[in-house]
């Protein structure tokens, strides 16, 4: 069993404290805190929905500890600043996978069914950053909420 001070490149729950981001998925994850903490608020229920990610999304099966995985991404962007961060995201990602973690933020951020101007700006700097098409974009704004519905 490794011990946190134990040093271990890796991206998946080993307590390791990383100080980047190191996978793809570490880099997916990376912007969908971002995405939930956009406007400012941090609810037990956006943790949840994080986890959700973690569940249903094949870039994490390697992932042990879904709560230590998040804490040490959280730990790795903690004081780098956004557009650090996501250029860093962007880096680590295919084209394919850009688009992916764009639409895990507009997951995110819809989750509660009501977008404020701080989530707007957050998901427009993602797209940028990303070098995702407008269109696609706007697809993706489009399409995403509808998962979130209970009417």
């Amino acid at each position: 069993m490794k011990k946190k001070t134990d040093k271990k490149i890796c991206g998946c729950a080993c307590g390791c404290q990383q100080e980047t981001l190191l996978t793809p998925a570490d880099a997916i994850m990376a912007v969908a805190i971002m995405a939930v903490s956009a406007d400012g608020k941090l609810k037990k229920k956006e943790i949840d929905d994080l986890q959700g990610v973690l569940v249903s999304s094949p870039l994490f099966e390697e992932v042990e500890d879904a709560g230590e995985y998040m804490g040490c991404i959280a730990s790795a962007i903690a004081d780098k600043g956004r557009d650090a961060v996501l250029e860093t995201a962007a880096a680590l990602l295919t084209p394919g996978l850009r688009e992916t973690a764009y639409a895990w933020a507009v997951y995110m951020v819809a989750a509660d069914r009501k977008l404020v101007t701080a989530e707007h700006r957050f998901l427009e700097a993602l797209r940028k950053k990303l070098g995702l098409h407008g269109v696609l974009a706007g697809k993706i704004n489009a399409v995403v909420p509808m998962l979130n519905r209970v009417k």
